[in-house]
Formats: C-alpha cells, structure tokens, sequence
C-alpha cells in the first residue's frame, strides 16, 4: 500500500491504466486556418517554436559557422562578401519564417517542406565556401568566370527556396477557398505573386551565370533587390491586411532565438581562438585576459538585448519595423563578435612580433653575435613556432632556411661597428637592423601570420604584398568593421527601446534612450580613429580596445538599472498604480497575473484589467471539431466534449479560453 501525497486521490494516468490509448497520427495535410482567431483577426498556430522550427535554426547557424571559417577579412572586398552572404542566408531564413508563424502546423506536407528547406540551405553552405563576388585575381582573368559555377548554384537554391514559399502560400490560398474567407483572397494572392515573380527573377539570372560568360558584376545587384523587396512586400501586406499579421504569433520569440544563435555562433568562434592562441604552448596571461573579454562581450550583448525584450503586444506596425530590423542587429552582433575574436588575434601578433624583435635585437644590437651563432640563435627562437608542423606556414621555411644560411655564411654584420648608428635601448618596432635580418623578420612575422589561419588572398592588390602588409591592412579593415558593428549594434538598441514601449514614459525611458544616444556618439568617434595610422595601429596593437567595447556597453546596462531601480522607487512611493510587466513571457496558460495593473503590489478591483492580448484565440473556434485538408481528419481524442450553443467563452487566469490541441 503505497502513500500518495495527495491523500486517497488517485493520479490521473492510474486511473486511466486500463484503457487503451489514442495513438498520435501525422495527418497528411493540415488547415491553417485551424490556427486562426475568426474574432480577432489573426493566425496564431502556436505560442512558441516547436522542434521542427529549432531544427531549422540549427541550418542557419550551421551555415554561418562554415561561412565565417571559409572567410578571412583582410579588405573590403571580403568584407563586402560576407555582408553579402549574410544578406542572402538571413533573408531566406526570414521569408520562411514569416510564414511558419503564421500558417505551419505539424503534417506529412509540412516535414516534406522543411526537409527541402534543409536542402535548399545546404546548397548555400556549397556556395558561401566559394562566395566572392569581388574578387580580383592577380593573373588578370576576370572573377566572374571563375565564380560561374557557384553562382548558378546559388541561383538553382534561391529558385527551390521561393518555388517552395509559392506552393506553401497556395495551400494556404485553397484553405481559405474552402472555408470562403473571401477578405484573405487578396492578400495571399499577392504573397503568392511576390514569390512567383522572385522565382521567375532567379530563374532569368541563371543564364548569365554561363560558364564562359564574362563581365557582368552588375546583375549581382539584383540578388539584393528582390530579396529587399519581397521582404517589403510581405511587411507591407500583413501591415495591411491584420488577419495576415504577427500579433498573436511566437515571431518575437522565434527573432529571440536567432539572435541567441547567432550570439552562441560567437562562442563557437572563442573556442577557436582560445586553441590558435594558447592550444599549443599553454596558458599565457594576456591571451586569457582577451578571451575573458570575448566571453564578456558574449555576455553583455545578451544582457543588451534580452533585457529588453518586447513582452506582450506592443503594437501591429511597430512588430513588424523591430522584426526587419533584427536583420542590421544580427549583422552587427556577428561583426562584433567575430571583429573580437580578430582584436584578440591582433594583440596576440602583436606580442609575438614584439617577443622576436626584441630577441632580434638583443642578438644583433646587444650581445653582437656573429656568422654561425647568429644563425643558430635566431633558428632557435623561430622554431619555438613550430611552422613546419603548420601547413599554412609550412611553404615558407624554405625562404626563412635559406635567410638563416645566408646569414650563418656572413660575417661582421651585427658588429659593434656595424651596429652603433642602432638604438643600443631597445624600444618596440626599431626595426633598425642589418637588412638580412629585416627580411627574416619580416618573413618570420608573415609565418606567424598564416598559422593562425588567415588565408592571404590571391589577388591582383594583395600579390605583390607581403603577409605582414597584408596584416597591417586587414588591422585597418577590422578596426572599422569593429566598431561600425558596435555603433550599430547600439543604434539598434535605441530605435528598440523607442518601438517596444507601450506605457507611458519615465526616468527609466528617458535615461536608457540618452545614455545609448551618449555611446553611440562615442563608438561613432572610435570609428574616426582610423584616419591616423599611428594612432590606429598603437591602439588596435595594444590590449585596450576590448576592454573600451566593455566598457561601453556595461555603461548602457548599468544605467539601465540604475534608472530601472530608481524609477521604481519613484513611481511606489508616489502611491499611484502602475502596470506589472511580465518575466520570461511566453504567452503559457500557466502564466498568472497576466499584464495586470496593481496598486502599492496588491490587487485593486476597480484597477485591475487584463490587457487585449489576453482575449481568447480561438473563441470562435476552441470546441470545433479540428478539420484536415488533403482528404484526412486528424482523430479526436478518447473523451471529446462537443459544444454547448451558444455558451459564453469561458477563460482561465489568463484569460486564454481552454483550446483542444490537436496538431
């Protein structure tokens, strides 16, 4: 006899032992509108994602994980592909999306999509490998040639991708057909035109893309304008069109969950950076200093932008702008965070030039070695590197041999003769050596270069350019790039601060809007650092720069809670009511207290109201027997309670009317 803790009350599933269960079926097909709310004119399928949808993120980051490997930025033209790309890979991920909120529902039709949608983005992994549109080859030959192949490709992709985003929009067009939802026709008719006519457009540029065609760079453009306007197109029409928007939708939590991918995508790239830095010689001070701050950084962002997510709704036209621009915050948070792992990377160089010149220097200037001694001690401070074990570095030891050959059978060129127009204190970057050894310098720091895996462009700028140069030009293309990331991760998170608002202003408003404005000027006035060389290659050399983002954004966060904290003091003791925003929002019907208004912490009943965006769903429809389209009829379950005519909606806490779920 066992001891319940709910007395002599039986739980539910013994109770139920004896019966046999309703095994789940994957219906076939299923009808969207099963999800929509006849009185409040909206879909809304679901109130978060569903494992399907998960899976469908893990492509995208998987995407932007090979991309970001296969891609070095060391000048615009790099920097402009993977703006590029970028542009391409989250525009397809948001037109799929926009329509999974509103219209997906777990079916055979429905898993058949998403797996051609896994195809269609593998297909870009293929392309973003070879993804260069730019590109000037150093033999003169024209890039485009060369990229014929992959831009096909791509074009084949984007075609499957917008030929399967019309089918889908159809089904939904037959769906409100059947159910004579003649106000909808419209709309979805012209979702499904833009589709159709970005198809057409992809499949008319394919031909230009021949193997042997030449010369037309241009016709990239129009990748960007249909993909723009498509994504105008649909904001325009649920704009529009309520019925067809996101109000009741889980998209603010679905751009959540990209953004957090896209912020882990960073922690991808610290695990990388911690091996090139410390993975073969151990642990080392100052390279654990800049991965701390890396991870920081990872941190602050998320704090920047998940305290500050939108709770409830806050208005159908003001979704729809935050939701577009999730795409320059998501460019901005990737730019920032891999632009960090490229400082630290910098710094790291930069100390270990510093560690060969200054052994340079003490062998020539100092202790005045010659002939054999010379070359033996300078062999053993490059092999502590260990290149020939590194294929990026290997190719060059051979040059780095023969300048040590050529040294050993020299004589008398660190003498003291020889050295005394030499600083005999040494500084950083003297660089005042005999020339031989300047070139293995030079060559030395190249090697170090190329083992942490940065690929030195074969182009007609780069060829006749030594990796070190190349170095100090990628240094220059980073810092902008950085901070650009960081003063548009800000701007951003001001114009959010500015749509998610639905209460009247306050301190905390007024305050959090200032204080990002103030640091926006000053991440603007980092950006100008880099019209003088001396002061950009010191800054971005030395350890500062990560510790300056820090600082920037722990600014904003701490003036965040300040003012939050003040604010709330404030507004309690001046008695009046106020609203209860909620945590972790989620739309659940566990949820209690939802949106209410309190006064001095308690419930005032003439006070308390619950916000529109608790009316029920589906009140309209939450005792309809769900219909399936495609010629099945999902099974209702063991004990099916049919409806009472004409009784009022009855609600939970929540205020959400009891809905039977059956997809």
């Amino acid at each position: 006899m066992g001891i319940s803790v709910h007395g002599s009350k039986k739980r539910e599933v013994d109770a139920q032992k004896h019966l046999k269960r309703l095994h789940k079926i994957v219906p076939w097909i299923e009808n969207p509108l099963q999800g929509a709310s006849k009185e409040h004119l909206v879909f809304s399928q679901r109130h978060e994602a569903n494992t399907l949808e998960l899976f469908f993120d893990l492509f995208f980051v998987a995407n932007l994980a090979t991309f970001t490997a296969y891609h070095s930025i060391t000048d615009s033209d790099t920097l402009y592909a993977y703006i590029g790309f970028f542009a391409i890979l989250w525009c397809s991920w948001f037109q799929i999306t926009l329509h999974d909120v509103r219209f997906a529902r777990d079916s055979i039709f429905e898993r058949t999509c998403k797996t051609v949608q896994f195809i269609a983005f593998i297909g870009l992994s293929l392309v973003g490998s070879k993804f260069q549109p730019n590109e000037k080859k150093s033999d003169g030959e024209d890039p485009t040639k060369i990229n014929n192949s992959n831009f096909r490709i791509l074009c084949y992709v984007l075609v499957l991708s917008r030929a399967l985003l019309t089918l889908q929009y159809i089904v939904v067009l037959i769906s409100t057909i059947v159910s004579k939802y003649k106000k909808l026709y419209i709309p979805l008719i012209m979702n499904i035109l833009i589709y159709l006519a970005a198809t057409i457009v992809f499949v008319g540029m394919t031909p230009a893309f021949k193997e042997n065609s030449i010369g037309h760079r241009r016709i990239y453009v129009v990748w960007y304008i249909v993909m723009f306007l498509e994504s105008f197109g649909s904001i325009a029409i649920s704009c529009c069109w309520t019925m067809l928007s996101f109000k009741k939708t889980h998209l603010v939590e679905r751009m959540g969950l990209l953004t957090l991918i896209v912020i882990g995508e960073g922690a991808i790239g610290v695990t990388k950076t911690i091996s090139k830095m410390m993975g073969k010689y151990g642990l080392d001070p100052s390279g654990s200093f800049l991965v701390i701050c890396i991870i920081l950084v990872l941190v602050f962002v998320w704090m920047l932008y998940f305290d500050n997510s939108p709770h409830g709704h806050y208005g159908t036209i003001r979704q729809q702008i935050w939701s577009v621009l999730h795409f320059p915050l998501h460019l901005a948070i990737v730019g920032l965070v891999e632009g960090s792992q490229q400082v630290a990377l910098a710094r790291y160089v930069s100390l270990q030039m510093l560690k060969v010149d200054k052994a340079f220097w003490t062998y020539c200037v100092k202790e005045h070695l010659d002939g054999m001694d010379l070359a033996n001690a300078l062999a053993k401070k490059i092999q502590y590197y260990q290149f020939e074990k590194k294929a990026e570095a290997a190719y060059l030891m051979p040059a780095l041999n023969d300048r040590l050959t050529l040294i050993a059978n020299s004589t008398g060129i660190c003498s003291a003769a020889n050295t005394t127009s030499f600083q005999q204190t040494y500084t950083s970057w003297s660089i005042e050596y005999p020339d031989d050894l300047v070139t293995l310098l030079i060559d030395t720091t190249s090697a170090l270069y190329e083992t942490l895996g940065v690929k030195i462009p074969d182009t007609a700028g780069m060829k006749d350019l030594t990796a070190t140069q190349i170095m100090f030009h990628a240094w220059r293309v980073i810092y902008v790039y950085y901070w650009s990331s960081l003063t548009l991760l800000i701007a951003c998170s001001l114009v959010f601060m500015i749509l998610i608002r639905k209460n009247k202003s306050d301190i905390f408003d007024w305050f959090s809007i200032l204080i990002r404005a103030l640091m926006l000027g000053v991440s603007a006035c980092l950006v100008a650092v880099v019209s003088n060389e001396d002061a950009l290659y010191n800054f971005i050399s030395s350890p500062a720069v990560l510790p300056t983002c820090l600082v920037i954004i722990f600014l904003i966060l701490i003036f965040d809670r300040v003012s939050a904290v003040f604010a709330n003091w404030r507004l309690k003791k001046s008695g009046a009511p106020y609203a209860i925003d909620d945590e972790e929002h989620g739309h659940h019907e566990e949820h209690d207290n939802h949106g209410e208004i309190s006064h001095h912490g308690s419930m005032d009943k003439g006070a308390a109201v619950a916000i529109a965006e608790t009316s029920p769903l589906t009140a309209s429809t939450a005792y309809e027997r769900p219909q399936s389209i495609g010629g099945m009829t999902h099974m209702p379950p063991a004990l099916y309670s049919p409806p009472v005519e004409h009784a009022p909606p009855m609600f939970n806490s929540n205020g959400y009317a009891p809905v039977q779920n059956h997809g």
